[in-house]
């Protein structure tokens, strides 16, 4: 993996231009809300994987790189935006360029263009994980579980376990929807040979005792045993084979089909019912009807899925792992679609069955209707083709919401005329003269050969359709046992290091957190211990706090598991936010302490926790940066010793004085807040933390004078006539100061007080910049320009500054 030297941007999102030196350390951005910080994370993350993940995903639908990448005044620009990363390869020993442009996302430009760092760029780009913002945390923790399955799965790359899973699930299923019509084509079967043998059970000594009967009175020898190779008109040559009738039969075949168009009505009647109120459902939520069409064509899309390219729209994609999630994120928001799926598709398949047997009531009266009744029989045919046609139509999701009116006019479309030709038909038989026994014999021969036959055939397949449904659900068990065996373990080892790295975090009250992942089919449930009451759902009990430092923890445990050692850059926007006040201190260390190796870029609105990050040296002064605002026209503006003078300048060339006084107002804003923590100035206390530069300035200033009176005190003490000289010289001219005089007159004169500043014109805001940039420099150091600070704190000894060129003695000779 890689890590971050520089980065040059320009006109992307709400930086107009930007350069920053990471150095291949932690580094951190912070600002107020609204400065331009996030803008940071878009670029890297932009020039590294080609996207965003701030302009997609749930809630950003209409947003896209292409056209809300560039920045606000470059839009019909896009060439103008583009980032420039500068990046090492540790194990290429390598160091190398990308540049990328908005207006051509797929083609960045590397330098040097060899393989092996091009092929590194891909693999980067293949990991957009790297980057953990605010609402990605949720994805983890509050989260139902079958979804915190496929997220923490899509992060560990293991997509396709879950797709191997919802495949054979999915084939499993059809396997057994085919095995049920596969055993009612054999009831039926069974069902017209009994009827036809005329024995109330189907039972190998019945069948032989009908047929033998029939053999006897034909002179022809028993048949002993039935083998499946046995033919019951075994015997008869064939030209003294008959024709297929036997008047008997066929009245029993009539009659069944009779009885069952008299209790038609209510057959099927339930699940009908069923199908007709998730179609009305579907009416009357047009949305979720949109949803049930989309899944689908998305389910069809990701069956033809193979390569880059989009089978639905002919869109290619980076590469086929983001095309299929897209696809799947697209499949999973149709949930209630997916519900009224499965209970649609259950009474489709429960109506198959009831089609499935009504035809083979139909198929042998069609051979009667043709001796007696030709406009009968291709009625029924009409009928049998329809009843086929119909039961196939219900494994599909589209044709079963196709089906309301034929299933609102009845759900067996029978024919309206077909009870009175029944009648006629069975009138018609019963005028045939009886047979004789010898001809009745023969006829019911041939007729039972040719079901059993038919019979033979429906249990192959029902015995095929069977097996191949149990191994079907075999195959899925078994994947699932094996998925979970090996999920297990594998989150054993995450959850290990999840409960280590939060115990490190809440080490003062949590010591003994626990933490659980548990996978089964799909689905992932994370349990937590709550102080040793038990483990229970993060959001059960824990404050939000606590989850989302959970969420960052998890996180980490995750990327370890994934990358191991090569763990080596992660993007942090805003998230560290999440961990309160409390542990920050542990949190750095634990970043320090457990990921040494890892080059984390941090964003943060909260200027306290930027300060505690520098404290705990985590980052520093050179490896963080500081907005102090931002105006659509300039982008963030940076705080630091000379930018922020420049860019007031720049600003008021142009005549803006208001956003001239804006950045002014906000840098001593910043280092007054900055200068009152160096210095442990006193001011008025706030409970709420939240002082105002009217409040912290004049605090500041009083504390400087004192301790400037205190070192010219201290020297005059030791006999240090150069140290008093420099203390009173540094004293003198900060009275002198006319920022210092100005900041004394805010009480009593509101005409300079900055909260005037923006009504001033140019030349009056001139000297109002001058004073104040000259009051500043009282506080730092001539020669390393760094703030000067107290220490120790809260009761220091010295004031000094960074490279130790003042160090003025605060302690006063002892008496």
């Amino acid at each position: 993996m890689i890590k971050l030297e520089s980065a040059h941007i320009e006109e992307v999102r709400g930086i107009r231009k930007l350069d920053i030196t990471f150095g291949k350390n932690t580094f951190s951005v912070s600002g107020p809300n609204g400065s331009g910080k996030s803008g940071v994370i878009d670029a890297i993350e932009f020039a590294l994987t080609g996207k965003m993940s701030r302009l997609t995903g749930a809630g950003t639908k209409g947003l896209s790189v292409a056209e809300h990448g560039p920045h606000v005044d470059k839009t019909k620009f896009p060439d103008a935006a583009f980032v420039s990363l500068t990046v090492h390869f540790q194990e290429l020993g390598k160091t190398a360029t990308i540049t990328r442009k908005v207006s051509a996302p797929k083609k960045p430009t590397i330098n040097p263009n060899e393989p092996d760092i091009r092929a590194a760029f891909d693999e980067i780009a293949g990991h957009p994980e790297i980057t953990l913002s605010r609402r990605d945390i949720l994805r983890f923790i509050l989260i139902e579980p079958t979804k915190r399955s496929e997220e923490i799965q899509a992060i560990l790359k293991l997509d396709e376990i879950g797709q191997t899973r919802a495949a054979l699930n999915t084939a499993g299923n059809r396997l057994q929807s085919a095995q049920k019509l596969a055993s009612t084509q054999v009831d039926t079967s069974r069902d017209t040979l009994q009827r036809h043998l005329q024995i109330a059970e189907f039972r190998a000594p019945d069948l032989l005792s009908a047929v033998n009967a029939r053999r006897k009175t034909l002179g022809l020898p028993e048949i002993a045993t039935l083998a499946a190779d046995t033919k019951l008109d075994a015997g008869l040559s064939g030209g003294d084979k008959l024709p297929e009738f036997n008047k008997a039969s066929q009245l029993r075949d009539l009659e069944a089909l009779s009885g069952a168009l008299e209790k038609i009505g209510p057959a099927g009647a339930e699940p009908t019912t069923v199908i007709l109120a998730a179609i009305a459902h579907l009416e009357a939520d047009p949305s979720l009807l949109d949803a049930f069409q989309r899944r689908a064509l998305i389910e069809k899309g990701l069956e033809l899925l193979d390569g880059a390219e989009c089978p639905l729209c002919d869109h290619s994609w980076d590469n086929e792992d983001h095309l299929r999630k897209h696809l799947e994120t697209k499949l999973s928001k149709s949930g209630e679609a997916a519900k009224l799926q499965a209970e649609m598709l259950g009474a489709g398949s429960t109506l198959a069955q009831y089609s499935a047997r009504l035809g083979g009531l139909i198929a042998p009266v069609v051979r009667i209707a043709a001796e007696h009744n030709d406009a009968a029989r291709q009625l029924l045919d009409r009928w049998a083709q329809d009843l086929e046609t119909f039961k196939g139509g219900l494994s599909d999701l589209q044709g079963l919401v196709g089906m309301k009116s034929r299933l609102e006019r009845g759900w067996h479309g029978l024919p309206g005329q077909l009870a009175t030709m029944l009648v006629a038909i069975r009138a018609a038989v019963d005028a045939k003269p009886d047979q004789t026994a010898h001809v009745d014999a023969h006829t019911f021969l041939t007729t039972a050969q040719l079901r059993l036959d038919d019979y033979r055939e429906a249990m192959r397949k029902g015995t095929a359709a069977q097996k191949a449904a149990k191994l079907g659900k075999a195959a899925y068990e078994a994947y699932c046992d094996v998925m979970e065996t090996e999920l297990n373990a594998l989150y054993d080892s995450v959850e290990k290091d999840f409960s280590t790295y939060y115990k490190a975090v809440n080490e003062d009250d949590e010591v003994k957190f626990t933490a659980k992942l548990s996978p089964s089919e799909g689905k992932l449930d994370f349990n937590v211990n709550f102080y040793e009451r038990g483990l229970f759902p993060p959001g059960a009990y824990h404050s939000e706090g606590h989850q989302d430092g959970m969420g960052v923890c998890l996180y980490l445990a995750l990327m370890k598991r994934l990358f191991g050692d090569r763990f080596t850059l992660a993007l942090l926007d805003d998230v560290v936010m999440s961990v309160d006040s409390g542990h920050r201190y542990q949190f750095c260390k634990l970043l320090k302490s457990y990921f040494p190796n890892t080059q984390f870029i941090i964003t943060t609105h909260d200027r306290l926790w930027a300060e505690q990050m520098r404290s705990a040296g985590l980052v520093t002064t050179k490896t963080s940066l500081a907005f102090h605002s931002w105006t659509v026209d300039t982008g963030p503006l940076v705080e630091s010793n000379e930018e922020i003078w420049d860019e007031i300048a720049a600003a008021l060339s142009r005549g803006k004085v208001e956003t001239a006084a804006h950045g002014l107002r906000r840098h001593l804003e910043y280092a007054s807040r900055h200068l009152a923590d160096q210095l442990a100035a006193r001011p008025a206390f706030r409970s709420d933390g939240n002082y105002e530069l009217g409040e912290l300035l004049p605090s500041v200033l009083v504390r400087m004078n004192e301790l400037c009176g205190k070192a010219a005190d201290a020297a005059q003490s030791w006999g240090n006539t150069a140290a008093k000289e420099e203390a009173l010289s540094r004293k003198t001219a900060l009275s002198e100061s006319n920022g210092a005089r100005s900041v004394e007159q805010w009480a009593v004169n509101k005409a300079v007080h900055y909260n005037e500043w923006a009504n001033f014109g140019k030349k009056d805001f001139e000297p109002v910049i001058a004073a104040f940039k000259s009051l500043l420099e009282c506080f730092r150091c001539d020669d390393c320009g760094s703030w000067l600070y107290a220490s120790p704190k809260p009761i220091p000894e010295s004031l000094r500054c960074a490279c130790n060129k003042v160090t003025l003695n605060l302690k006063s000779k002892p008496k």
